[in-house]
């Protein structure tokens, strides 16, 4: 009995030394392998569209007819696109048909639009507001009247006279619309009255990925 109490005993000091060792050991990997895991992960996730709006960035050139889609700055995407039907120079004014130039942001998106998908860009910002004024397209009172609502709003008004609703989107959902645009206006023809234009299967796939807050740069 004075043995098997001693072997008992002399098991349990093991068991408790194991336990020990297992904690010392175990315990750090345990805090350790999320951390490295989602480490590893991260990059694949932010291509996959996991990324945050300051992972992701759309850089839009005009010329080229371009739209770039750059995460953690790699470029992971690009399409070909139409913009206003009269494209050249920065947009000022509601009707010219030109596509704005500058710093952005997407500031609305809608899965239910007349162009299927819509992801709407913050023009006009203010910088807009002050060029429009000194070329003369509003006043001093519309402009004062512009900055406030600018500056107090996280969506800009589109109701101005710099006009608004402007933003990356795709082809009619109606279908009789759909087909006629497509046919008269193939890419990369320009149609808009001052948006982007993709597919609508291109936009499909870039709306998952581009969260509310993503810097927009349209360049010339």
């Amino acid at each position: 009995m004075g043995l098997e109490i001693k072997f008992l005993n002399q098991i349990k000091r093991s068991a408790s030394a194991g336990q020990d060792l297992f904690s010392c050991i175990v315990s750090p990997l345990v805090w350790l392998f999320p951390v490295v895991f989602f480490s590893c992960f991260q990059g694949a996730w932010a291509e996959l569209g996991v990324a945050s709006a300051n992972d992701t960035q759309i850089v839009i050139l005009k010329e080229e007819q371009l739209l770039q889609l750059y995460v953690n700055g790699k470029r992971v995407k690009s399409y070909r696109i139409c913009l206003g039907a009269n494209p050249s120079g920065p947009k000022r004014v509601m009707g010219d048909q030109k596509t704005p130039e500058g710093e952005y942001v997407i500031c609305y998106k809608s899965l239910s639009s007349r162009f299927h998908r819509f992801m709407g860009i913050s023009y006009p910002t203010m910088v807009d507001a002050q060029a429009s004024f000194e070329n003369g397209s509003i006043s001093l009172d519309e402009l004062h009247s512009l900055v406030n609502v600018i500056q107090a709003e996280k969506t800009p008004p589109w109701d101005s006279k710099l006009g608004g609703w402007v933003g990356i989107h795709g082809y009619p959902t109606n279908e009789y619309h759909r087909r006629w645009i497509s046919l008269l206006y193939p890419k990369p023809q320009n149609w808009t009255d001052g948006c982007i234009a993709m597919w609508n299967f291109e936009i499909d796939e870039l709306y998952p990925l581009v969260p509310v807050g993503t810097p927009v740069s349209i360049r010339p």
